[in-house]
């Protein structure tokens, strides 16, 4: 058999082929993705997209991270991240979006059994300051009054008295930094959700990763589902906006940590292709908003 060898020169032209082949395709997608209308527009701030946690100074780029969250079954929990089993994916919704779930239900195992099903690309719906985040300041609410009322039936319990402080903390956090960007649904039709959901800077359809989950729970299993991730996450911030990027994120620093308020917003839009890119970038005022009454 032959040997098809090929010179430095050669593989330098089918490499540099390559390269210009694979940028065509990227800028191709990117501006059928940006052509006509934006699919949605929506002004989010640092609570919903932080600094990148992969961001290093040392790397000339910065991105920005979608804070997304899901309000969890659990009434008495507040999570500020996207842990936790969302209040809306049932077993109907899981067998709405694909899963074939009925054989699982049979099995006699017990416990977790996340782990029997691979995840799958859907299309999920996210509202910004809307009605599941409202309920997330609720939960934060209820749970600081029943701190308060354990402390107050045992004055002596220091341990109840540090608790109503961090739930304090938690409520303070809740109403001036915390992301209001909540995954509200999921579908196999993204025609179908924007019709359900037609308020385009409220609600944004991107798409992601979903799996069931299982617990045996009560002598009985319960079946959710569970969000994995989305399937853009991060958004590359232009160098025309970076200035004013940079600009906001030095105010505010030292000290005041995750209970400090936004230092800018930003508006994004999304495409015909649901993938999200930065319109324009603006400083907040340094006020504080939100404070915790007593």
């Amino acid at each position: 058999m032959m040997k098809l060898r090929l010179s430095s020169r050669a593989l330098f032209t089918l490499g540099f082929v390559l390269i210009i082949g694979v940028n065509i395709a990227v800028l191709s997608g990117v501006a059928f993705n940006r052509s006509g209308t934006p699919e949605a527009e929506i002004f989010l701030t640092e609570r919903e997209l932080p600094l990148s946690r992969q961001w290093v100074k040392e790397n000339s780029g910065i991105s920005l991270q979608l804070a997304w969250r899901t309000l969890s079954q659990d009434e008495e929990s507040i999570h500020y991240g996207h842990w936790g089993t969302p209040v809306w994916f049932n077993a109907d919704k899981l067998e709405e979006v694909g899963f074939q779930i009925e054989q699982y239900l049979q099995a006699k195992n017990t416990g977790w059994r996340s782990d029997r099903f691979v995840s799958k690309e859907v299309f999920l719906v996210l509202e910004n300051d809307g009605e599941l985040y409202q309920e997330a300041a609720r939960r934060a609410e209820r749970v600081l009054e029943m701190k308060k009322e354990a402390a107050r039936l045992n004055s002596g319990d220091k341990n109840l008295r540090d608790e109503v402080e961090r739930a304090k903390d938690e409520l303070q956090r809740e109403r001036i930094s915390a992301s209001r960007l909540f995954v509200l649904d999921a579908g196999l039709d993204p025609v179908q959700l924007r019709e359900k959901y037609q308020d385009r800077t409220r609600f944004i359809i991107t798409k992601g990763l979903v799996k069931p989950g299982y617990m045996y729970k009560k002598k009985r299993e319960e079946v959710f589902g569970q969000i994995k991730a989305l399937s853009i996450e991060r958004i590359h911030v232009p160098l025309k906006y970076r200035k004013q990027l940079e600009a906001a994120l030095a105010r505010n620093k030292p000290t005041s940590g995750d209970l400090r308020p936004p230092r800018y917003q930003v508006k994004l839009a999304y495409g015909r292709r649901l993938e999200p890119w930065i319109v324009s970038v603006q400083q907040q005022d340094d006020s504080l908003q939100g404070g915790l009454n007593e």
